[in-house]
């Protein structure tokens, strides 16, 4: 007699967990213990991504101009990044002159990440997801900030990625209005930083 099929909705047995749990375990890794190479700054850029009135959103670009982290453990990471304000392009000449006049850009030239902590979560091979911590200065003022991201490491270099949104408004910024209001800008700006660190190719 054949025997009954086994219920495919049953619970799998406590061993059965347990090695899975074991290997669960073995991938992931402890994340924030990590080692981190000494590397130096290679490259990078932030995005940012403006919402906007009657015209389309519309995306910019800041080249990283300096960057560097110590620490030799991924939790322990510190460093910082810096952009010229200077440098940022929308792809509209006279969007770029009011943007930067927007952030003073002849007195507060530089936007600056200093990282002060790493929240590693679970690894995947060679990437990390992490949340960096730290203060963004923009336009003279500072803020707390804290950006979803991962680290990936590989042979010989290591590229960083965040996520986060500002709001411009925390920075003494006021959002561009033109065309008697009908053109309006939003506050709340996107922006995805990469960079790259050692012998890695740069982003475009």
């Amino acid at each position: 007699m054949t025997p009954p099929a086994r219920d495919s909705l049953a619970p799998p047995s406590p061993l059965r967990v347990l090695a899975l749990l074991g290997l669960l375990a073995a991938w992931a890794g402890p994340a924030g213990a990590q080692a981190v190479p000494a590397l130096p700054f290679t490259g990078g850029a932030a995005a940012f991504r403006v919402r906007a009135t009657v015209v389309k959103d519309f995306t910019g670009t800041v080249a990283a101009a300096r960057a560097q982290y110590t620490g030799t453990a991924l939790a322990g990471v510190q460093g910082f990044v810096e952009f010229q304000v200077a440098e940022m392009h929308t792809g509209v000449g006279l969007r770029d002159r009011h943007t930067r006049a927007a952030m003073a850009a002849d007195s507060f030239p530089l936007i600056r990440f200093d990282l002060t902590g790493v929240e590693p979560a679970l690894q995947g091979g060679d990437t990390v997801s992490v949340v960096f911590r730290g203060r963004l200065t923009i336009r003279g003022v500072t803020r707390e900030v804290r950006a979803p991201g991962a680290v990936v490491l590989g042979h010989g270099g290591l590229e960083v990625t965040a996520t986060f949104s500002i709001d411009m408004r925390d920075y003494g910024i006021t959002p561009p209005v033109r065309m008697l209001g009908a053109l309006r800008v939003a506050p709340d700006i996107e922006v995805r930083v990469h960079l790259v660190f050692g012998d890695v190719a740069a982003p475009d």
